[in-house]
């Protein structure tokens, strides 16, 4: 059928004339351009809705809005305790669909408002203006605002509500098919259509819809007029110009035809300058905008552009719409950034307004903040500034300083980028005992050349500055292109003069490694939907540069390695494929270091994985892991002494240490450790036949673990040998709960108790072809296992009640305790001193008799109290514990104290914390460590810090005993927008 055009304003009923004085836009119709839109209820656009525009507002309350934007239409899925007010009309559900927009009139912005509720129900008494009923539509309008409170809103289309949304959208599209067929009337007040009434599927309807009009790249608009209000007018006329003089209070208002590029003008004084011709419309106060030349402004000039989208204030200001542009002195301009969310002030000498969105300024100041002195700006000699298609503000300046305080502290030739895209990220000074006096500083590359950032890749660069070693500079990449992203980071450091290890150890810099530094790279990439890939390299150039410049990657960061890793998964199996070479040939992890003491390299391992395959309907899961395997170890090279490294940390087989300048090959000899490639097949597999009865759940377990060795570089070693590991056990479980209703005590803040207890067990036995403990370590998941008997027995006991009062209840975990029993027989591997177990796959666990518990009392939403703790039963002796307590005291305090023991070298250690905020400007933190046993401070670390309202000024002070060492420093941190 073909398609029929219709305004979808009634025509039989309605009188024109009072529509168009009401609702019908400003814009000419050669002004504005319309597309065709298949009307089928997800917009307004276009629609005309037969309700006297209200001069009160809409108000909508809920729970949960989901919003998203369909042309000039919003829309909205409420949920949850809706009420929605239309100036005294009032509706209330528990669900609805929600249609806005906005059109100009004469009389000011019109907002339509229809709304869909599948259920209403009155608010109030009888008297009450509103309706309850089902499937209701209602339609209004209103010359008010729209007010929206909603306590969680998500900013898109919600996927689990296409029914709904459907049903809704066909409701409001038989609604305006009735609209086309003129039989509506104009209403008074909100309409409510209590009787459904579908789309025909017999026609298509067809809206046109104004296309969005772009900002005009000059000043004076196409067509529009000026109004003219001051205490005195004067007006000089000649056949070539005409003047207007204006004194006092002058407000010129230049308002467009199309409302988009308005502009408002105040000042003490103002001198128009026109084409000559009628002076007719002058006298009213009224001037064409084509007919301006120019207007000259003087005293407290006030510029507003795009209502309020730009605000220029000025002592002097002259636009010339000839030349399409403006000259103002001392000029102060805001405009927003970051998509009009941040406030942007340009302070200058002398500003130039080229274009609606488009300025040129010298000798400028470009802030955040309105204070002319701000905390943080950038200080530019000249600047032009133009605002992008996506809203963003692009700068493009010459000759730039940072500014604290209006004092530079840094500079750098050209930029270009976004407002919001300050160069330097993190500048940090002070005193550090083996580096001197030092500058540490952060900066974004692609800012700092004044280059664009290309999508996906950023670039920051460090420079850094060392009094007593030397110089340092960095860069680090990340990117994100295609199925790639990864990070590349690189650093060189000019080092001289006398270093100390993270173990303490004072030493000189040899005189070949005085060049330092590391390139690392990290990629990651999807092939497909099943196949991924991992590459790492790493270069560090000595063995002690980790441990003396990255303390905390030398703590914390995983193993250091040039590797590459593949992987195809699909469902519940996958295929890997590793390989690994060590360029560094030293460890720069101290957990590696504290550990095997070696690294290993594949050349490469193969794996097949399945988890989880069900046998005999169900019954019985299957997994499965399978290796093939060849590798070595690559030994440390050089000497505790080299290193930077206490001799203590090596224990030779026989008793005693190693020596401070013996190699570290000596200790892997004394070992019985070789440096050959190894070739083996590693398979595992488990079987498990959960069932339940009652309550309890019991899971049955079995594996069988095969180490093959295929072949060995080492001659004497026997090609034929081959490992064999076996388990058997059954995990189980349940729940018990009761609940206490007539618990309420205010003291405790108990509101009701759930008392939950959850019994649990594992006994599990394991057995191998060899010793355990004789097993050489080159993977921990297939070398590291123990055999033995051992049985496992545990309850989590916790109890849940209520917080918060009527209308803000929620559920806490009040006390939590949790005790564990372990037993072992004497044949039990006994690895490690402190005891674990892991259920999960318990040959990964640490053997030995022992009791271990954990608890959490929540005394109060500010106090918590924890603790935890492992006991060998053999002897009574706590190898590990724990207890401390998390206080919040308010908005403004948070404190924290801590008590450890650790018995393996008989240590106690003692943790405070405090967070102050000592008022909205400043804050101080403070972490100090007392070791109990030496009777001194470990470590501390205090902050002070300064906020401003761009950045924090943050004074640090560390400290720590084990290095002897303290460092003083100050350090500023910029707050992204």
């Amino acid at each position: 059928m073909t398609p029929m055009k219709v305004s979808c304003t009634p025509v039989r009923y309605w009188s024109q004339l009072i529509l168009l004085c009401l609702i019908t836009a400003t814009a000419t119709a050669q002004d504005v351009q319309f597309k065709n839109v298949q009307i089928t209820g997800d917009r307004l656009s276009g629609v005309v809705l037969p309700v006297l525009p209200r001069d009160a507002e809409i108000t909508i309350l809920a729970l949960r809005a989901d919003a998203w934007t369909v042309d000039d239409t919003k829309r909205l899925v409420l949920s949850t305790d809706i009420v929605i007010s239309i100036g005294t009309y009032t509706f209330q559900s528990e669900k609805a669909s929600v249609w806005i927009n906005r059109m100009p009139t004469d009389r000011g912005v019109v907002s339509q408002i229809a709304v869909y509720m599948p259920t209403s129900t009155r608010t109030g008494g009888r008297t009450a203006l509103g309706a309850e009923g089902k499937d209701l539509l209602i339609v209004g309008s209103t010359l008010g605002g729209i007010n929206m409170d909603v306590a969680l809103l998500t900013p898109k289309k919600p996927a689990n509500q296409r029914a709904f949304i459907q049903q809704s959208e066909n409701r409001l599209a038989g609604y305006i098919q009735r609209l086309r067929l003129g039989e509506t009337t104009l209403s008074m007040h909100p309409e409510v259509i209590a009787f459904p009434e579908p789309a025909s599927s017999d026609e298509t309807l067809i809206s046109q819809v104004p296309v969005k009009q772009t900002k005009q790249p000059w000043l004076r608009t196409k067509s529009g007029i000026m109004s003219i209000t001051a205490d005195t007018v004067e007006l000089k006329t000649s056949d070539t110009e005409n003047i207007v003089t204006v004194v006092g209070n002058v407000v010129l208002e230049l308002r467009s035809a199309s409302g988009i590029d308005d502009m408002q003008m105040t000042a003490d004084r103002a001198v128009i300058f026109t084409d000559p011709g009628s002076i007719r419309d002058m006298a009213s106060g009224k001037i064409d905008s084509q007919d301006i030349r120019g207007i000259y402004l003087e005293g407290n000039v006030l510029v507003d552009s795009n209502h309020g989208a730009y605000l220029v204030r000025s002592p002097q200001a002259y636009y010339d719409f000839t030349k399409d542009n403006a000259m103002l002195v001392d000029a102060v301009l805001r405009t927003y950034a970051m998509k009009g969310k941040v406030p942007l002030f340009v302070r200058a000498k002398e500003m130039r307004q080229i274009a609606v969105d488009q300025w040129t300024a010298q000798d400028v100041q470009v802030s955040t903040s309105s204070f002319a002195t701000p905390d943080l700006a950038i200080g530019s000699s000249s600047i032009k500034l133009t605002e992008q298609p996506d809203g963003n503000m692009l700068i493009q300046s010459k000759h730039n300083t940072l500014r604290m305080g209006g004092t530079p502290i840094f500079y750098w030739p050209y930029y270009e980028g976004e407002a919001n895209d300050i160069p330097i990220h993190k500048v940090k000074f002070g005193y550090k005992k083996t580096f001197g006096s030092f500058l540490e500083t952060e900066w974004d590359l692609f800012t700092l050349l004044g280059i664009q950032q290309p999508k996906g890749l950023r670039a920051d660069l460090r420079l850094d500055g060392y009094k007593a070693r030397g110089a340092g500079i960095g860069l680090d990449v990340g990117y994100a292109f295609g199925n790639n992203n990864g990070d590349v980071d690189m650093y060189f450091l000019a080092d001289a003069g006398k270093q100390k290890t993270s173990s303490g150890i004072e030493m000189d810099i040899p005189e070949n490694e005085h060049q330092r530094g590391y390139v690392l790279l990290e990629n990651q990439a999807k092939i497909g939907d099943h196949w991924s890939l991992q590459t790492q390299l790493s270069y560090i150039s000595d063995p002690t540069f980790i441990s003396v410049w990255r303390q905390s990657d030398y703590k914390n960061r995983r193993e250091y390695e040039t590797s590459f890793y593949a992987k195809y998964q699909k469902e519940n199996w996958a295929f890997t494929a590793f390989t690994s070479h060590d360029l560094n040939k030293f460890i720069s992890n101290s957990w590696l270091m504290a550990s095997r003491q070696y690294a290993v390299e594949k050349a490469p391992e193969l794996g097949l994985f399945r988890y989880a395959d069900d046998l005999f309907n169900g019954a019985v899961t299957w997994s499965s892991e399978t290796r093939i395997t060849r590798e070595r170890m690559r030994f440390q090279d050089g000497t505790p002494a080299s290193n930077g490294l206490k001799r203590q940390a090596f224990q030779m087989p026989g008793g005693g240490f190693l020596g401070n300048n013996q190699p570290f090959a000596d200790l892997f000899a004394a070992r019985g450790l070789t440096e050959g490639f190894k070739s083996r097949l590693t398979t595992r597999h488990e079987f498990s036949a959960p069932f339940t009865v009652g309550a309890f759940k019991f899971a049955p377990f079995a594996s069988m673990q095969a180490d093959v060795n295929i072949g060995d570089d080492d001659s004497g070693a026997n090609e034929d040998d081959t490992n064999w590991f076996s388990t058997i056990g059954v995990r189980a479980s349940t729940q018990l709960q009761r609940i206490f209703n007539d618990v309420d005590n205010d003291i405790l803040d108990l509101h009701r108790l759930r008392h939950v207890i959850e019994p649990y067990m594992t006994l599990w036995y394991g057995s191998g072809s060899v010793d355990p403990m004789s097993i050489e370590q080159y993977n921990a998941l297939v070398d590291n296992v123990s055999t033995g008997t051992a049985a496992w027995f545990g309850v989590k006991n916790t109890l849940q009640t209520w917080r918060g009062g009527p209308g803000r209840w929620y559920e806490i975990d009040w006390l939590t305790v949790d005790v564990s029993l372990l037993t072992v027989d004497n044949k039990a591997t006994r690895r490690y001193d402190t005891p674990q177990f892991f259920s999960w796959r318990p040959e990964y666990s640490a053997l030995e008799d022992s009791v271990m518990a954990k608890s959490v009392w929540q005394v109060s939403d500010g106090v918590a109290l924890l603790g935890n703790g492992t006991w060998l039963t053999d002897d009574g002796r706590m190898v590990l514990g724990a207890v401390g307590a998390e206080l919040d005291h308010g908005k403004d305090v948070r404190t924290f104290v801590e008590y450890r023991e650790i018995a393996n070298n008989d240590d106690q250690y003692l943790s405070v914390g405090v967070k102050y905020n000592l008022s909205k400007r400043y804050s101080f933190h403070a972490t100090p460590t007392w070791n109990m046993k030496e009777d001194d401070l470990q470590s501390l670390r205090l902050n002070v810090t300064r906020h401003y309202p761009d950045f924090d000024l943050v004074g640090q002070v560390t400290h720590n005993s084990i290095k002897d060492e303290t460092q003083y420093g100050v350090a500023f941190r910029l707050l992204k927008f």
